[in-house]
């Protein structure tokens, strides 16, 4: 996915209805499918990529096929490149200075919140959780200095525009090593601790 792509989220409280909103935005433009995920409490998560005004249309689609069964949706014209990169694959690991997490009622917003922080300041992209096994929430977790953490999760909280879809956010100063390497996992699926230790006689 390039820098300049576009990407649209439609979050339907009805999985039903959500399929005929995927079949509707893909019928509509040329846009690809990114994502069509069943998630808690039943919620379907349908996610297209493309130019700025296939993505428009497959929207307007999309939200009139949801109707009364839209919780949340969302229209990046221009999504930041590690937000795109963390929808297709696993996001590199490294040492982490302070970290900051956004917690959101839905996924549009956490993507929101996240585009907007990475816009905001020289902060990388840990992790982007999305809707499975949270209960339909979402988390994103950020690396970066300390004053570049706390710029970037104030612009991503601003950016949601709704503070009741904000549950908590957090800025942890030089976050615990365990800590820091749990989060390494990617695509948002976080590594069980024992999985990313060391086997045991090889520690430091």
């Amino acid at each position: 996915m390039a820098a300049s792509t576009s990407l649209g989220l439609i979050e339907c409280s009805s999985l039903a209805r959500g399929a005929a909103v995927a079949d509707a935005m893909l019928k509509t433009a040329r846009v690809r499918l990114l994502m069509a995920a069943a998630v808690s409490p039943g919620k379907l998560l349908v996610a297209v990529e493309g130019g700025v005004a296939e993505i428009e249309a497959a929207m307007e689609r999309g939200l009139d096929a949801c109707g009364d069964r839209l919780e949340d949706a969302l229209f990046l014209p221009q999504v930041h490149v590690e937000v795109a990169r963390a929808l297709h694959e696993s996001l590199p690991s490294g040492g982490v200075q302070a970290m900051g997490v956004m917690e959101t009622v839905t996924v549009a917003a956490a993507i929101r919140a996240a585009d907007a922080a990475l816009k905001a300041a020289a902060v990388r992209l840990l992790s982007l959780r999305l809707g499975a096994g949270i209960g339909g929430k979402a988390v994103v977790h950020l690396e970066g200095e300390v004053a570049d953490v706390e710029a970037a999760v104030a612009a991503g909280e601003a950016a949601v525009g709704i503070a009741s879809l904000v549950v908590e956010s957090v800025v942890l100063a030089r976050p615990h090593e365990d800590y820091a390497r749990y989060m390494d996992g990617g695509r948002g699926q976080a590594l069980p601790l024992g999985q990313a230790l060391p086997p045991e006689g090889e520690a430091d």
